[in-house]
Protein backbone atom coordinates (compact mmCIF):
# COMPACT_ATOMS: atom_id res chain seq x y z
CA UNK A 1 0.00 0.00 0.00
CA UNK A 2 1.08 3.56 -0.63
CA UNK A 3 -0.25 7.02 0.07
CA UNK A 4 -2.01 8.51 -2.94
CA UNK A 5 -4.75 10.94 -3.84
CA UNK A 6 -8.18 9.66 -4.74
CA UNK A 7 -7.78 11.06 -8.25
CA UNK A 8 -4.55 9.14 -8.77
CA UNK A 9 -6.12 5.91 -7.54
CA UNK A 10 -9.07 6.28 -9.93
CA UNK A 11 -6.94 7.16 -12.96
CA UNK A 12 -4.50 4.34 -12.29
CA UNK A 13 -7.40 1.89 -12.03
CA UNK A 14 -8.95 3.11 -15.28
CA UNK A 15 -5.61 2.65 -17.04
CA UNK A 16 -5.34 -0.89 -15.67
CA UNK A 17 -8.83 -1.50 -17.09
CA UNK A 18 -7.31 -0.43 -20.43
CA UNK A 19 -9.89 2.34 -20.78
CA UNK A 20 -8.82 4.41 -23.83
CA UNK A 21 -11.00 7.47 -23.24
CA UNK A 22 -12.67 9.50 -20.55
CA UNK A 23 -15.69 11.51 -21.79
CA UNK A 24 -17.12 14.37 -19.79
CA UNK A 25 -17.37 18.05 -18.97
CA UNK A 26 -15.35 19.96 -16.40
CA UNK A 27 -16.69 21.76 -13.34
CA UNK A 28 -15.45 22.42 -9.85
CA UNK A 29 -16.58 18.94 -8.84
CA UNK A 30 -14.41 17.33 -11.53
CA UNK A 31 -11.20 19.41 -11.57
CA UNK A 32 -9.55 17.08 -9.06
CA UNK A 33 -10.21 14.06 -11.27
CA UNK A 34 -8.85 15.87 -14.33
CA UNK A 35 -5.73 16.83 -12.40
CA UNK A 36 -5.14 13.11 -11.91
CA UNK A 37 -5.30 12.61 -15.67
CA UNK A 38 -2.93 15.48 -16.49
CA UNK A 39 0.31 13.47 -16.34
CA UNK A 40 -1.26 10.31 -17.81
CA UNK A 41 -2.62 11.70 -21.08
CA UNK A 42 -0.41 9.37 -23.11
CA UNK A 43 -2.32 6.47 -21.51
CA UNK A 44 -5.90 7.79 -21.33
CA UNK A 45 -7.38 10.57 -23.46
CA UNK A 46 -9.97 13.09 -22.31
CA UNK A 47 -12.64 14.02 -24.84
CA UNK A 48 -15.10 16.64 -23.69
CA UNK A 49 -18.15 17.49 -25.78
CA UNK A 50 -20.02 20.74 -25.34
CA UNK A 51 -22.62 19.24 -22.98
CA UNK A 52 -22.69 16.40 -20.46
CA UNK A 53 -25.56 14.62 -22.21
CA UNK A 54 -23.35 14.32 -25.27
CA UNK A 55 -20.67 12.56 -23.23
CA UNK A 56 -23.16 9.91 -22.14
CA UNK A 57 -24.47 9.46 -25.69
CA UNK A 58 -20.90 9.02 -26.94
CA UNK A 59 -20.09 6.41 -24.29
CA UNK A 60 -23.37 4.61 -24.99
CA UNK A 61 -22.65 4.38 -28.73
CA UNK A 62 -19.01 3.44 -28.09
CA UNK A 63 -20.18 0.46 -26.04
CA UNK A 64 -22.78 -0.65 -28.59
CA UNK A 65 -20.22 -0.92 -31.38
CA UNK A 66 -17.27 -2.24 -29.35
CA UNK A 67 -18.71 -3.68 -26.10
CA UNK A 68 -16.00 -1.74 -24.26
CA UNK A 69 -17.02 0.28 -21.19
CA UNK A 70 -16.13 3.98 -21.21
CA UNK A 71 -16.31 6.15 -18.06
CA UNK A 72 -17.99 9.55 -18.23
CA UNK A 73 -17.49 12.32 -15.69
CA UNK A 74 -19.35 15.44 -14.62
CA UNK A 75 -19.18 18.11 -11.97
CA UNK A 76 -21.89 18.48 -9.33
CA UNK A 77 -25.53 19.52 -9.56
CA UNK A 78 -26.45 20.56 -13.12
CA UNK A 79 -23.72 18.35 -14.61
CA UNK A 80 -25.19 15.08 -13.31
CA UNK A 81 -28.69 16.33 -14.18
CA UNK A 82 -27.67 16.95 -17.80
CA UNK A 83 -26.02 13.53 -17.89
CA UNK A 84 -29.27 11.90 -16.81
CA UNK A 85 -31.00 11.59 -20.21
CA UNK A 86 -27.94 9.92 -21.74
CA UNK A 87 -27.49 7.47 -18.88
CA UNK A 88 -31.18 6.54 -18.97
CA UNK A 89 -31.00 6.05 -22.74
CA UNK A 90 -28.19 3.54 -22.22
CA UNK A 91 -29.91 1.80 -19.32
CA UNK A 92 -33.16 1.11 -21.14
CA UNK A 93 -31.27 -0.12 -24.23
CA UNK A 94 -28.96 -2.42 -22.22
CA UNK A 95 -25.80 -0.44 -22.98
CA UNK A 96 -23.02 0.07 -20.46
CA UNK A 97 -20.89 2.92 -19.12
CA UNK A 98 -19.47 4.08 -15.79
CA UNK A 99 -21.00 7.42 -14.77
CA UNK A 100 -18.75 9.31 -12.34
CA UNK A 101 -20.46 12.36 -10.88
CA UNK A 102 -19.04 15.03 -8.61
CA UNK A 103 -20.51 15.78 -5.21
CA UNK A 104 -20.01 18.46 -2.57
CA UNK A 105 -17.24 17.80 -0.06
CA UNK A 106 -17.94 15.27 2.67
CA UNK A 107 -17.63 18.07 5.23
CA UNK A 108 -20.40 20.05 3.46
CA UNK A 109 -23.18 17.46 3.36
CA UNK A 110 -26.59 19.02 4.09
CA UNK A 111 -25.15 22.53 4.09
CA UNK A 112 -26.72 23.62 0.83
CA UNK A 113 -23.26 24.21 -0.60
CA UNK A 114 -23.09 25.22 -4.26
CA UNK A 115 -24.97 22.68 -6.42
CA UNK A 116 -25.67 20.16 -3.65
CA UNK A 117 -28.84 18.07 -4.10
CA UNK A 118 -30.18 18.53 -0.57
CA UNK A 119 -33.26 19.92 1.28
CA UNK A 120 -34.78 16.56 2.20
CA UNK A 121 -31.82 14.20 1.72
CA UNK A 122 -28.20 15.29 1.80
CA UNK A 123 -25.93 14.97 -1.26
CA UNK A 124 -28.54 12.78 -2.85
CA UNK A 125 -27.99 12.53 -6.59
CA UNK A 126 -27.75 8.71 -6.13
CA UNK A 127 -31.52 8.62 -5.49
CA UNK A 128 -32.02 10.00 -9.00
CA UNK A 129 -29.44 7.65 -10.50
CA UNK A 130 -30.93 4.50 -9.00
CA UNK A 131 -33.87 4.38 -11.43
CA UNK A 132 -31.59 4.42 -14.51
CA UNK A 133 -28.50 2.46 -13.45
CA UNK A 134 -27.77 -1.09 -12.40
CA UNK A 135 -26.41 0.30 -9.13
CA UNK A 136 -25.39 3.62 -7.62
CA UNK A 137 -22.38 3.89 -5.28
CA UNK A 138 -21.49 6.94 -3.20
CA UNK A 139 -17.93 7.09 -1.90
CA UNK A 140 -17.22 8.51 1.54
CA UNK A 141 -13.48 7.83 1.64
CA UNK A 142 -10.56 7.29 -0.72
CA UNK A 143 -10.57 3.59 0.16
CA UNK A 144 -14.20 3.45 -1.02
CA UNK A 145 -13.03 4.43 -4.50
CA UNK A 146 -10.77 1.40 -4.67
CA UNK A 147 -13.54 -0.83 -3.35
CA UNK A 148 -16.31 0.41 -5.63
CA UNK A 149 -14.56 0.76 -9.00
CA UNK A 150 -14.01 -2.97 -9.70
CA UNK A 151 -17.57 -3.68 -8.62
CA UNK A 152 -18.85 -0.96 -10.96
CA UNK A 153 -17.02 -2.31 -14.01
CA UNK A 154 -18.05 -5.88 -13.20
CA UNK A 155 -21.70 -4.92 -12.81
CA UNK A 156 -21.72 -2.87 -16.00
CA UNK A 157 -20.46 -5.81 -18.07
CA UNK A 158 -22.10 -8.87 -16.57
CA UNK A 159 -25.50 -10.27 -17.45
CA UNK A 160 -27.70 -7.64 -19.03
CA UNK A 161 -25.28 -4.72 -19.60
CA UNK A 162 -26.06 -1.31 -18.18
CA UNK A 163 -24.67 1.89 -16.68
CA UNK A 164 -23.28 1.93 -13.15
CA UNK A 165 -22.97 5.14 -11.16
CA UNK A 166 -20.27 6.36 -8.77
CA UNK A 167 -20.83 9.62 -6.85
CA UNK A 168 -17.58 11.20 -5.60
CA UNK A 169 -17.34 14.14 -3.16
CA UNK A 170 -14.77 16.49 -4.62
CA UNK A 171 -12.54 16.52 -1.53
CA UNK A 172 -11.79 12.84 -2.16
CA UNK A 173 -10.02 13.68 -5.43
CA UNK A 174 -7.25 15.50 -3.54
CA UNK A 175 -7.37 13.68 -0.19
CA UNK A 176 -4.48 11.24 0.34
CA UNK A 177 -4.76 7.83 1.97
CA UNK A 178 -2.79 4.61 2.31
CA UNK A 179 -4.53 2.52 -0.33
CA UNK A 180 -3.80 -0.16 -2.88
CA UNK A 181 -5.00 0.08 -6.47
CA UNK A 182 -7.11 -3.03 -7.10
CA UNK A 183 -6.32 -5.45 -9.90
CA UNK A 184 -9.14 -5.58 -12.48
CA UNK A 185 -8.14 -9.12 -13.48
CA UNK A 186 -9.16 -10.34 -10.03
CA UNK A 187 -12.46 -8.48 -9.74
CA UNK A 188 -13.66 -7.11 -13.06
CA UNK A 189 -12.11 -8.63 -16.17
CA UNK A 190 -12.17 -12.37 -15.51
CA UNK A 191 -15.89 -12.92 -15.81
CA UNK A 192 -17.75 -16.05 -16.88
CA UNK A 193 -21.34 -14.92 -16.70
CA UNK A 194 -22.56 -16.51 -19.95
CA UNK A 195 -25.03 -19.01 -18.55
CA UNK A 196 -26.69 -21.69 -20.72
CA UNK A 197 -30.37 -22.50 -20.51
CA UNK A 198 -31.86 -25.49 -18.76
CA UNK A 199 -31.12 -28.55 -20.97
CA UNK A 200 -34.67 -29.81 -20.52
CA UNK A 201 -36.15 -26.46 -21.51
CA UNK A 202 -33.84 -26.14 -24.53
CA UNK A 203 -34.83 -29.62 -25.72
CA UNK A 204 -38.51 -28.74 -25.34
CA UNK A 205 -37.98 -25.49 -27.27
CA UNK A 206 -36.42 -27.35 -30.18
CA UNK A 207 -39.26 -29.86 -30.18
CA UNK A 208 -41.84 -27.09 -30.34
CA UNK A 209 -40.01 -25.25 -33.11
CA UNK A 210 -39.44 -28.33 -35.27
CA UNK A 211 -43.02 -29.45 -34.79
CA UNK A 212 -44.47 -26.15 -36.00
CA UNK A 213 -45.98 -25.63 -39.46
CA UNK A 214 -45.21 -21.89 -39.48
CA UNK A 215 -42.16 -21.38 -37.23
CA UNK A 216 -40.25 -18.11 -36.82
CA UNK A 217 -37.15 -16.93 -34.98
CA UNK A 218 -37.20 -13.41 -33.52
CA UNK A 219 -33.78 -11.80 -32.91
CA UNK A 220 -33.90 -8.95 -30.41
CA UNK A 221 -31.23 -6.63 -29.10
CA UNK A 222 -30.00 -9.43 -26.85
CA UNK A 223 -28.56 -11.19 -29.92
CA UNK A 224 -26.46 -8.08 -30.62
CA UNK A 225 -25.47 -7.64 -26.95
CA UNK A 226 -24.40 -11.28 -26.76
CA UNK A 227 -22.56 -11.15 -30.11
CA UNK A 228 -24.56 -14.19 -31.15
CA UNK A 229 -25.12 -13.45 -34.85
CA UNK A 230 -22.90 -16.30 -36.02
CA UNK A 231 -24.75 -18.79 -33.82
CA UNK A 232 -28.11 -17.36 -34.93
CA UNK A 233 -27.30 -17.84 -38.62
CA UNK A 234 -25.96 -21.36 -38.08
CA UNK A 235 -29.03 -22.49 -36.15
CA UNK A 236 -31.56 -20.80 -38.46
CA UNK A 237 -29.91 -22.36 -41.51
CA UNK A 238 -29.87 -25.83 -39.98
CA UNK A 239 -33.53 -25.81 -39.00
CA UNK A 240 -34.44 -23.66 -42.05
CA UNK A 241 -36.60 -21.23 -40.08
CA UNK A 242 -37.09 -17.60 -41.23
CA UNK A 243 -35.67 -14.87 -38.99
CA UNK A 244 -37.07 -11.43 -38.24
CA UNK A 245 -35.92 -8.81 -35.74
CA UNK A 246 -36.78 -5.91 -33.52
CA UNK A 247 -35.18 -2.58 -34.42
CA UNK A 248 -32.62 -3.17 -31.66
CA UNK A 249 -31.83 -6.53 -33.29
CA UNK A 250 -31.50 -5.12 -36.82
CA UNK A 251 -28.37 -6.55 -38.44
CA UNK A 252 -28.39 -9.74 -36.37
CA UNK A 253 -28.86 -11.51 -39.71
CA UNK A 254 -27.68 -9.93 -42.96
CA UNK A 255 -30.35 -8.39 -45.18
CA UNK A 256 -28.88 -10.50 -47.98
CA UNK A 257 -29.56 -13.78 -46.16
CA UNK A 258 -32.41 -15.74 -47.75
CA UNK A 259 -34.02 -16.36 -44.33
CA UNK A 260 -34.04 -12.65 -43.46
CA UNK A 261 -37.48 -11.02 -43.20
CA UNK A 262 -36.68 -7.62 -41.69
CA UNK A 263 -38.19 -5.82 -38.71
CA UNK A 264 -41.66 -6.29 -37.28
CA UNK A 265 -43.58 -3.58 -35.52
CA UNK A 266 -45.49 -0.38 -35.91
CA UNK A 267 -43.03 1.05 -38.46
CA UNK A 268 -41.47 -2.23 -39.48
CA UNK A 269 -41.31 -4.23 -42.70
CA UNK A 270 -44.27 -6.10 -44.11
CA UNK A 271 -42.66 -9.56 -44.55
CA UNK A 272 -41.69 -9.69 -40.87
CA UNK A 273 -45.00 -8.27 -39.70
CA UNK A 274 -47.14 -10.58 -41.80
CA UNK A 275 -45.11 -13.63 -40.84
CA UNK A 276 -45.25 -12.76 -37.13
CA UNK A 277 -49.01 -12.54 -37.03
CA UNK A 278 -49.43 -15.78 -38.97
CA UNK A 279 -46.80 -17.88 -37.16
CA UNK A 280 -47.81 -20.78 -34.96
CA UNK A 281 -44.53 -20.93 -32.95
CA UNK A 282 -42.06 -18.09 -32.33
CA UNK A 283 -38.64 -18.54 -30.74
CA UNK A 284 -37.85 -15.07 -29.32
CA UNK A 285 -34.23 -14.36 -28.44
CA UNK A 286 -33.33 -11.43 -26.21
CA UNK A 287 -36.27 -9.08 -26.77
CA UNK A 288 -38.77 -7.36 -24.53
CA UNK A 289 -41.82 -7.03 -26.82
CA UNK A 290 -42.12 -3.26 -26.53
CA UNK A 291 -45.23 -1.36 -27.60
CA UNK A 292 -43.56 -0.05 -30.78
CA UNK A 293 -42.45 -3.53 -31.77
CA UNK A 294 -45.73 -5.22 -30.78
CA UNK A 295 -48.24 -2.64 -32.08
CA UNK A 296 -49.12 -1.77 -28.49
CA UNK A 297 -49.92 -5.45 -27.87
CA UNK A 298 -53.22 -5.20 -29.78
CA UNK A 299 -54.11 -8.67 -31.14
CA UNK A 300 -53.91 -9.10 -34.88
CA UNK A 301 -51.60 -6.23 -35.73
CA UNK A 302 -48.19 -7.77 -35.01
CA UNK A 303 -48.95 -10.78 -32.84
CA UNK A 304 -51.67 -13.24 -31.96
CA UNK A 305 -50.23 -14.69 -28.76
CA UNK A 306 -52.04 -16.98 -28.01
CA UNK A 307 -52.83 -19.01 -30.14
CA UNK A 308 -49.28 -18.43 -31.42
CA UNK A 309 -46.97 -20.26 -29.02
CA UNK A 310 -44.12 -18.17 -27.65
CA UNK A 311 -40.73 -19.54 -26.58
CA UNK A 312 -38.98 -16.65 -24.84
CA UNK A 313 -35.22 -16.72 -24.15
CA UNK A 314 -33.63 -13.90 -22.15
CA UNK A 315 -30.80 -13.38 -19.71
CA UNK A 316 -33.10 -11.17 -17.62
CA UNK A 317 -35.90 -13.29 -16.10
CA UNK A 318 -38.00 -10.16 -15.56
CA UNK A 319 -38.53 -9.82 -19.31
CA UNK A 320 -39.90 -13.32 -19.80
CA UNK A 321 -43.68 -13.16 -19.78
CA UNK A 322 -43.75 -9.41 -19.09
CA UNK A 323 -46.04 -8.57 -22.01
CA UNK A 324 -47.08 -11.93 -23.51
CA UNK A 325 -47.83 -15.34 -21.96
CA UNK A 326 -45.14 -17.85 -22.79
CA UNK A 327 -45.46 -21.47 -23.78
CA UNK A 328 -41.89 -21.86 -22.55
CA UNK A 329 -39.46 -19.46 -20.87
CA UNK A 330 -35.70 -20.01 -20.84
CA UNK A 331 -33.39 -17.91 -18.68
CA UNK A 332 -29.93 -17.83 -20.22
CA UNK A 333 -27.46 -16.04 -22.42
CA UNK A 334 -28.72 -16.02 -26.01
CA UNK A 335 -25.40 -17.15 -27.50
CA UNK A 336 -25.14 -20.11 -25.17
CA UNK A 337 -28.75 -21.14 -25.73
CA UNK A 338 -28.28 -20.98 -29.52
CA UNK A 339 -25.22 -23.22 -29.19
CA UNK A 340 -27.30 -25.70 -27.22
CA UNK A 341 -30.12 -25.59 -29.77
CA UNK A 342 -27.76 -26.11 -32.70
CA UNK A 343 -25.99 -29.02 -31.01
CA UNK A 344 -29.30 -30.77 -30.34
CA UNK A 345 -30.60 -30.07 -33.84
CA UNK A 346 -27.46 -31.48 -35.44
CA UNK A 347 -27.81 -34.64 -33.36
CA UNK A 348 -31.35 -35.09 -34.65
CA UNK A 349 -30.46 -35.06 -38.34
CA UNK A 350 -29.51 -33.03 -41.42
CA UNK A 351 -30.76 -29.59 -42.39
CA UNK A 352 -34.51 -29.28 -42.87
CA UNK A 353 -36.03 -28.90 -46.33
CA UNK A 354 -38.20 -26.04 -47.52
CA UNK A 355 -41.89 -26.11 -46.65
CA UNK A 356 -45.03 -24.32 -47.89
CA UNK A 357 -44.33 -21.74 -45.16
CA UNK A 358 -41.20 -20.64 -47.00
CA UNK A 359 -43.29 -19.99 -50.09
CA UNK A 360 -45.64 -17.83 -48.06
CA UNK A 361 -42.90 -15.66 -46.60
CA UNK A 362 -41.26 -15.29 -50.01
CA UNK A 363 -44.56 -13.94 -51.31
CA UNK A 364 -44.63 -11.42 -48.45
CA UNK A 365 -41.12 -10.29 -49.38
CA UNK A 366 -42.03 -9.83 -53.04
CA UNK A 367 -45.15 -7.84 -52.17
CA UNK A 368 -43.14 -5.50 -49.92
CA UNK A 369 -40.35 -5.08 -52.46
CA UNK A 370 -42.80 -4.09 -55.17
CA UNK A 371 -44.16 -1.40 -52.85
CA UNK A 372 -40.97 0.14 -51.53
CA UNK A 373 -38.87 0.11 -54.68
CA UNK A 374 -41.14 2.58 -56.45
CA UNK A 375 -40.99 4.90 -53.43
CA UNK A 376 -37.20 4.73 -53.31
CA UNK A 377 -37.01 5.75 -56.98
CA UNK A 378 -39.03 8.95 -56.56
CA UNK A 379 -37.75 12.07 -58.41
CA UNK A 380 -40.08 14.34 -56.48
CA UNK A 381 -39.04 17.77 -55.17
CA UNK A 382 -38.97 18.35 -52.22
CA UNK A 383 -37.01 15.11 -51.87
CA UNK A 384 -38.78 11.94 -50.80
CA UNK A 385 -36.99 10.73 -47.61
CA UNK A 386 -37.00 7.17 -48.97
CA UNK A 387 -35.03 8.29 -52.00
CA UNK A 388 -32.50 9.90 -49.66
CA UNK A 389 -32.00 6.66 -47.73
CA UNK A 390 -31.69 4.67 -50.95
CA UNK A 391 -28.99 7.00 -52.32
CA UNK A 392 -27.12 6.99 -49.01
CA UNK A 393 -27.14 3.19 -48.86
CA UNK A 394 -25.82 3.06 -52.44
CA UNK A 395 -22.99 5.49 -51.67
CA UNK A 396 -21.97 4.05 -48.29
CA UNK A 397 -19.74 0.96 -47.93
CA UNK A 398 -21.36 -2.19 -46.56
CA UNK A 399 -19.63 -1.80 -43.18
CA UNK A 400 -20.79 1.79 -42.62
CA UNK A 401 -21.82 2.48 -39.03
CA UNK A 402 -25.31 3.98 -39.10
CA UNK A 403 -26.82 5.75 -36.10
CA UNK A 404 -30.10 7.64 -35.75
CA UNK A 405 -31.84 10.01 -33.43
CA UNK A 406 -35.56 9.79 -32.61
CA UNK A 407 -38.25 10.76 -35.11
CA UNK A 408 -39.55 10.03 -38.58
CA UNK A 409 -36.01 9.79 -39.92
CA UNK A 410 -35.53 6.87 -37.53
CA UNK A 411 -38.39 4.98 -39.16
CA UNK A 412 -37.06 5.68 -42.66
CA UNK A 413 -33.80 4.04 -41.61
CA UNK A 414 -35.72 1.22 -39.94
CA UNK A 415 -37.61 0.40 -43.14
CA UNK A 416 -35.22 1.34 -45.93
CA UNK A 417 -31.61 1.00 -44.72
CA UNK A 418 -30.34 -2.50 -45.42
CA UNK A 419 -27.83 -3.85 -42.89
CA UNK A 420 -25.31 -6.55 -43.71
CA UNK A 421 -23.74 -7.31 -40.35
CA UNK A 422 -24.23 -6.97 -36.58
CA UNK A 423 -23.24 -3.87 -34.62
CA UNK A 424 -23.48 -1.59 -37.65
CA UNK A 425 -26.82 0.13 -36.99
CA UNK A 426 -27.75 1.88 -33.76
CA UNK A 427 -30.88 3.64 -32.58
CA UNK A 428 -32.40 4.88 -29.31
CA UNK A 429 -35.07 2.40 -28.27
CA UNK A 430 -36.67 2.21 -24.84
CA UNK A 431 -35.95 5.76 -23.64
CA UNK A 432 -35.67 7.20 -27.17
CA UNK A 433 -33.49 10.19 -26.34
CA UNK A 434 -33.24 12.89 -29.00
CA UNK A 435 -29.60 13.69 -29.75
CA UNK A 436 -28.38 10.14 -29.20
CA UNK A 437 -27.27 9.87 -32.81
CA UNK A 438 -26.03 13.43 -33.18
CA UNK A 439 -23.42 12.90 -30.46
CA UNK A 440 -23.33 9.11 -30.57
CA UNK A 441 -21.77 9.09 -34.05
CA UNK A 442 -18.60 10.49 -32.44
CA UNK A 443 -18.46 7.53 -30.06
CA UNK A 444 -18.85 5.14 -32.98
CA UNK A 445 -16.04 6.75 -34.93
CA UNK A 446 -13.69 6.83 -31.95
CA UNK A 447 -14.32 3.12 -31.33
CA UNK A 448 -14.07 2.11 -35.01
CA UNK A 449 -11.96 4.74 -36.79
CA UNK A 450 -11.45 2.47 -39.81
CA UNK A 451 -15.20 2.37 -40.64
CA UNK A 452 -17.37 5.20 -42.01
CA UNK A 453 -19.78 6.55 -39.40
CA UNK A 454 -22.99 8.33 -40.42
CA UNK A 455 -25.77 9.85 -38.34
CA UNK A 456 -29.14 10.21 -40.04
CA UNK A 457 -30.97 12.79 -38.01
CA UNK A 458 -33.63 15.47 -38.28
CA UNK A 459 -33.69 19.22 -37.95
CA UNK A 460 -35.36 18.79 -34.55
CA UNK A 461 -32.82 16.40 -33.06
CA UNK A 462 -29.79 18.06 -34.64
CA UNK A 463 -30.66 21.49 -33.25
CA UNK A 464 -30.74 20.08 -29.72
CA UNK A 465 -27.04 19.13 -29.92
CA UNK A 466 -25.33 20.95 -32.84
CA UNK A 467 -22.20 21.29 -30.70
CA UNK A 468 -21.35 17.73 -31.71
CA UNK A 469 -19.99 19.14 -34.98
CA UNK A 470 -17.68 21.50 -33.10
CA UNK A 471 -16.46 18.62 -30.96
CA UNK A 472 -15.77 16.58 -34.10
CA UNK A 473 -13.69 19.44 -35.53
CA UNK A 474 -11.77 19.89 -32.28
CA UNK A 475 -10.79 16.24 -32.09
CA UNK A 476 -10.50 15.51 -35.80
CA UNK A 477 -13.36 12.98 -35.88
CA UNK A 478 -14.55 12.58 -39.50
CA UNK A 479 -18.21 11.82 -38.79
CA UNK A 480 -21.02 12.54 -41.25
CA UNK A 481 -24.44 13.96 -40.34
CA UNK A 482 -27.34 13.67 -42.80
CA UNK A 483 -30.17 15.97 -41.71
CA UNK A 484 -33.58 15.11 -43.15
CA UNK A 485 -34.87 18.65 -42.90
CA UNK A 486 -38.65 19.09 -43.00
CA UNK A 487 -39.09 22.10 -40.70
CA UNK A 488 -40.99 20.14 -38.08
CA UNK A 489 -40.85 17.61 -35.29
CA UNK A 490 -42.42 15.30 -37.84
CA UNK A 491 -43.46 12.26 -35.85
CA UNK A 492 -45.23 14.41 -33.24
CA UNK A 493 -46.79 16.66 -35.89
CA UNK A 494 -48.13 13.50 -37.54
CA UNK A 495 -49.62 12.36 -34.23
CA UNK A 496 -51.39 15.69 -33.92
CA UNK A 497 -52.72 15.37 -37.43
CA UNK A 498 -54.19 11.95 -36.77
CA UNK A 499 -55.15 11.99 -33.11
CA UNK A 500 -56.00 15.67 -32.68
CA UNK A 501 -58.10 16.09 -35.81
CA UNK A 502 -55.36 17.93 -37.66
CA UNK A 503 -54.79 20.58 -35.01
CA UNK A 504 -51.05 21.32 -35.07
CA UNK A 505 -49.31 23.40 -32.44
CA UNK A 506 -45.75 23.56 -31.16
CA UNK A 507 -44.36 21.15 -33.73
CA UNK A 508 -43.31 23.18 -36.81
CA UNK A 509 -40.35 25.53 -37.05
CA UNK A 510 -41.80 28.84 -38.26
CA UNK A 511 -40.53 32.41 -38.40
CA UNK A 512 -43.49 34.00 -36.66
CA UNK A 513 -42.94 37.45 -38.12
CA UNK A 514 -43.63 36.12 -41.63
CA UNK A 515 -45.29 32.73 -41.11
CA UNK A 516 -42.72 30.97 -43.31
CA UNK A 517 -41.11 27.69 -42.34
CA UNK A 518 -37.62 28.39 -41.07
CA UNK A 519 -34.46 26.68 -39.89
CA UNK A 520 -30.89 27.92 -39.67
CA UNK A 521 -28.67 27.24 -42.66
CA UNK A 522 -27.20 23.97 -41.44
CA UNK A 523 -24.47 23.90 -44.11
CA UNK A 524 -23.23 27.34 -43.05
CA UNK A 525 -23.47 26.32 -39.39
CA UNK A 526 -21.25 23.35 -40.16
CA UNK A 527 -18.74 25.53 -41.99
CA UNK A 528 -18.70 27.98 -39.08
CA UNK A 529 -17.77 25.06 -36.82
CA UNK A 530 -14.92 23.96 -39.08
CA UNK A 531 -16.76 21.15 -40.87
CA UNK A 532 -17.84 20.62 -44.44
CA UNK A 533 -21.42 21.50 -45.28
CA UNK A 534 -23.75 21.21 -48.24
CA UNK A 535 -27.49 21.64 -48.84
CA UNK A 536 -29.32 19.34 -51.23
CA UNK A 537 -32.71 20.13 -52.77
CA UNK A 538 -32.64 18.02 -55.96
CA UNK A 539 -32.68 14.21 -55.58
CA UNK A 540 -30.28 13.92 -58.51
CA UNK A 541 -27.60 15.58 -56.35
CA UNK A 542 -27.91 13.20 -53.39
CA UNK A 543 -25.45 10.56 -54.59
CA UNK A 544 -22.59 12.98 -55.26
CA UNK A 545 -23.20 14.81 -51.98
CA UNK A 546 -23.01 11.58 -49.99
CA UNK A 547 -19.90 10.43 -51.85
CA UNK A 548 -18.20 13.77 -51.18
CA UNK A 549 -19.00 13.65 -47.47
CA UNK A 550 -17.92 10.04 -47.02
CA UNK A 551 -14.62 10.67 -48.81
CA UNK A 552 -13.85 14.02 -47.17
CA UNK A 553 -11.92 12.68 -44.17
CA UNK A 554 -13.32 15.58 -42.12
CA UNK A 555 -16.59 16.20 -40.26
CA UNK A 556 -19.36 16.82 -42.77
CA UNK A 557 -23.00 17.93 -42.57
CA UNK A 558 -25.50 17.34 -45.41
CA UNK A 559 -28.76 19.27 -45.16
CA UNK A 560 -31.35 17.36 -47.23
CA UNK A 561 -34.58 19.29 -47.82
CA UNK A 562 -37.25 16.58 -47.72
CA UNK A 563 -40.99 16.58 -48.24
CA UNK A 564 -42.53 17.46 -44.89
CA UNK A 565 -45.77 15.65 -45.72
CA UNK A 566 -44.43 12.26 -46.80
CA UNK A 567 -46.09 9.73 -44.53
CA UNK A 568 -44.25 6.82 -42.93
CA UNK A 569 -45.88 3.52 -43.97
CA UNK A 570 -47.71 2.18 -40.95
CA UNK A 571 -47.26 -1.61 -40.99
CA UNK A 572 -48.80 -2.20 -37.57
CA UNK A 573 -50.17 0.37 -35.19
CA UNK A 574 -49.34 2.35 -32.07
CA UNK A 575 -52.14 2.86 -29.58
CA UNK A 576 -52.13 6.39 -28.20
CA UNK A 577 -54.56 5.41 -25.46
CA UNK A 578 -57.40 6.10 -24.95
CA UNK A 579 -57.85 7.39 -28.52
CA UNK A 580 -58.53 4.57 -31.02
CA UNK A 581 -55.49 3.24 -32.83
CA UNK A 582 -54.55 4.08 -36.40
CA UNK A 583 -55.01 1.36 -38.99
CA UNK A 584 -52.11 0.08 -41.12
CA UNK A 585 -51.46 1.88 -44.39
CA UNK A 586 -49.88 -1.27 -45.83
CA UNK A 587 -51.22 -4.69 -44.97
CA UNK A 588 -54.11 -5.27 -42.61
CA UNK A 589 -54.66 -6.85 -39.17
CA UNK A 590 -55.23 -10.58 -38.99
CA UNK A 591 -58.70 -11.30 -37.62
CA UNK A 592 -58.91 -14.75 -36.06
CA UNK A 593 -62.09 -16.74 -36.50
Amino acid sequence: MSEMRGADLVVEYLIREKVPYLFGYAGHGAVGLLDGVFDRQDEISVVFPRIETGAAYMADAYYRVSHEVIPVYTSTGPGPMLLTAGVANAFYDSSAMIAITGQVATTQYDSGALQEEYRYFQADYPSIAKVMTKRSFQAHSVSDLGKFLPKAFKLAREGRPGPVHLDVPYDLWVTKADVEVPDPAERSLQLNWRTPGSPEAVAKALELLLGARRPLILAGGGVICSEASEQLAAFAEHVNVPVYTTFMGKGALSARHPLHLGIAGCWGEYPAQEAARNADVILALGCRFSDIHSSSWLPGYTYNIPPTKLIHVDIDPQEIGRNYPTELGIVGDVREVLKQLLSLAEQQGPKRDRSPWHGQVEAYKEEWSNFIEQEKASDAVPIDPRRAIKELRAAAPDDTLMITDTGNHQTWVEQYWDVYGPQTVFTPGGFAGMGFGTYGVLGLKLARPEQPAVCVTSDGSFMMFPGAVATATEYGIPAVWVILNNYTIGVIRDLQRFYMDGREIGTSFVKHSTGEFWNPDFAKMAEAMGAGGISVEDPADLGSAFETALAAGTPYVIDVKVNRDTAVPLIGTWHFAPIPQAEPTFGKPLVLT
